[in-house]
């Protein structure tokens, strides 16, 4: 950060591969520089925390809606958790761009069978920053990986 060296971790607990924690920064010599959430009151997600040459951070979260999960095999009003990737300042964690999967990616897009739980169609499992700034995002459950448009959060391509 800053020119300057960093050793960055998750810290908390996970429980079904989702995560409640913070970020961590510390600099050469182990001394916090930074501790954030996700911003806008989420859940941090262990899944990334990347900081950019910016000096932001990419982190990962999630959230819980009720949708029709009748076209997976669900009840027509089911829990479905959708990946979350915002881009945040640090030290505030104020959220600078925010990508919601259920926004943009359908759960018929999934390979997971629904199996009575809250239904984890997408599942964020890292995060880069492409050469044209915008963001890479894969997704463990449709086995997909997801150019975003980081002006305007549009999917221009997927590989999967």
């Amino acid at each position: 950060m800053r020119g300057e060296p960093v050793l960055t971790w998750w810290q908390g607990r996970a429980a079904r591969g989702l995560g409640v924690g913070t970020h961590v920064i510390v600099d050469s010599s182990y001394r916090e520089v930074a501790r954030l959430p996700a911003g806008g009151g989420r859940q941090s997600d262990l899944h990334e925390f990347l900081i950019t040459p910016q000096g932001t951070a990419i982190v990962t979260s999630y959230e819980v809606r009720t949708l029709d999960l009748s076209p997976v095999g669900g009840p027509s009003s089911g829990k479905v958790i959708g990946g979350i990737v915002q881009e945040v300042s640090i030290p505030s964690a104020r959220v600078l761009f925010e990508w919601r999967s259920l926004d943009h990616v359908p759960i018929g897009e999934s390979y997971v069978v629904f199996n009575g739980h809250a239904y984890d169609y997408f599942h964020v499992n890292s995060v880069d920053v492409d050469a044209d700034s915008n963001l890479l995002v894969s997704a463990r459950n449709t086995w997909a990986v997801y150019k975003v448009d980081r002006d305007n959060g549009r999917v221009l391509w997927r590989l999967g």
